[in-house]
């Protein structure tokens, strides 16, 4: 953000706001662990459902608080047309996370629920659509277009957001990988998808890049496996 944003909305309410927004953004993953909630296994399609709208009901509180509180901008938050420098940019950084988060599964066990690809493709089709694309949507507004801003807004250090985004997106993926170093593989392309961001501050070109990672494990390699 521009100093002159910044000016305009500093403040004690403007801060006050940005922690509240800060609070559900890093703190949401923990409503995951109230039993019957969500679910610890990706082919729960009444556990992934719920937390679909989980993650839209967050994404919602967060836009009333960025777009209507603290009344900011979309272009503020990375939301702005992608341009070919940020298609090219988004190709290398689809390309960098496929292989980062390829060495990464390699070197670790992943986890029978994320890495049994036939169990995978028995869920609808249409569920795993939904899945993808709130994952890119939601994921990327909530990690790194919102986080990262509003962190940056109150320390004034980007690096920093950046880190802080990084590790809360890659605790949050505890529901699916429990404690274990398989982390290492949303770590992997959370860094990547944080990079890329940082970089460009588009947050369009990471939403596409977070599709075509997610679509490829959920969509392409489940169907093929399907029709093999």
């Amino acid at each position: 953000m521009t100093n002159n944003s910044k000016t305009v909305k500093s403040g004690a309410p403007a801060t006050l706001t940005a922690i509240w927004g800060l609070v559900i953004a890093f703190g949401w993953p923990l409503l995951s662990l109230i039993p019957g909630l969500s679910s610890r296994q990706l082919t729960d399609i009444r556990g992934d459902l719920k937390n679909v709208c989980l993650k839209w009901l967050v994404v919602g509180v967060l836009c009333l608080i960025a777009f209507a509180a603290q009344q900011w901008k979309p272009s503020e938050f990375g939301i702005r047309w992608v341009g070919w420098r940020d298609f090219l940019a988004a190709f290398a950084g689809f390309v960098i996370a496929l292989v980062s988060a390829g060495a990464a599964s390699v070197l670790v066990a992943v986890p029978s629920s994320l890495s049994d690809v036939g169990k995978l493709a028995s869920i609808p089709l249409g569920v795993r659509i939904v899945v993808v694309l709130t994952a890119a949507i939601c994921e990327e507004f909530i990690y790194r277009g919102f986080s990262i801003e509003e962190v940056a807004y109150l320390t004034g250090k980007r690096w920093l957001a950046g880190a802080i985004s990084l590790v809360i997106f890659t605790a949050a993926h505890l529901r699916l990988y429990g404690i274990s170093a398989a982390l290492v593989i949303p770590a992997s392309v959370g860094a990547v998808l944080t990079g890329l961001y940082l970089w460009r501050r588009n947050l369009l070109s990471c939403m596409l890049v977070h599709a075509l990672m997610d679509g490829l494990f959920l969509l392409v390699l489940p169907t093929l496996t399907h029709l093999a």
